[in-house]
């Protein structure tokens, strides 16, 4: 209780607040399913957003899994219905009927549907790189969308949601313009709950998201406490790598000026 009374205090006597008007486009990327319209996360149970589709796309993983194969595990038979599309997409379709299993195992069975031989590891390799995979020290990296395997390239769909202010917000700017990866402010959750208990609607914090070319990308995350004063949807979208050059995303292209770092 201590600490909690020293958030209040500290909320409502030192803290910075700002009002984002009204009109403003806020957007978050995620390849979650969930039925009825966006959730605050289970962590904190704050909605988050960026002022910047590029940025909220970052936030949509490329694949719900990634395994790392090697040719003899692709070659074989198997009870896993992962790596079974993933040979049917090379051409190789074994008969699990005719197979015999020692647990999970194959032990014994013939050659694949349309081979007269066994697959060795030359031929697994050989199909894998004629359909884009690289082999990296001796594996594959395969990435899934649900049990489906992703062609190098690929990204699963998700979504981009795209939320309008109806009314001004206040916001406590916790932000600081320079983030520490060290003391990530998005884990304050006291101090979350205290900003709300004081009627403030959200909260802006330095954040950093992770891009496969830049690595871990600082910028300027919106905490919502709820979504009563945003009109959202919703449209299909998937990951896409940073471009600072871009003035929007193909599923968004007209990306809006930024205001969180101007807070």
């Amino acid at each position: 209780m201590k600490n909690l009374v020293t958030a209040l205090r500290r909320i409502t006597a030192d803290v910075e607040t700002a009002t984002i008007p009204a009109g403003k486009v806020l957007f978050h990327g995620t390849l979650e399913t969930f039925a009825g319209g966006l959730k605050g996360g289970g962590y904190d149970n704050i909605i988050w957003f960026s002022d910047s589709p590029r940025i909220a796309q970052l936030y949509i993983p490329r694949a719900g899994m990634t395994s790392h194969l090697d040719a003899e595990t692709i070659s074989r038979p198997t009870k896993d219905v992962y790596l079974q599309n993933l040979q049917k997409l090379i051409g190789i379709d074994y008969d699990l009927e005719d197979v015999e299993w020692d647990r999970n195992r194959a032990t014994s069975f013939s050659a694949p549907k349309g081979w007269d031989k066994l697959p060795k590891e030359a031929d697994v390799i050989r199909l894998m790189k004629e359909s884009g995979w690289a082999d990296e020290r001796g594996q594959f990296k395969i990435k899934f969308n649900k049990d489906k395997p992703l062609k190098p390239g690929e990204a699963s769909p998700g979504r981009l949601f795209i939320a309008k202010v109806k009314e001004p917000l206040t916001v406590w700017v916790k932000a600081t313009g320079d983030g520490d990866l060290q003391d990530l402010q998005y884990h304050d959750l006291k101090g979350f709950k205290a900003a709300e208990a004081q009627g403030l609607d959200g909260v802006v914090i330095d954040d950093f998201a992770q891009s496969e070319v830049e690595g871990n990308f600082g910028h300027q995350s919106l905490g919502m406490f709820s979504d009563d004063k945003l009109q959202i949807r919703e449209v299909p979208a998937q990951y896409r790598e940073w471009d600072r050059e871009a003035k929007g995303t193909p599923e968004y292209p007209n990306e809006p000026p930024g205001f969180l770092h101007k807070l």
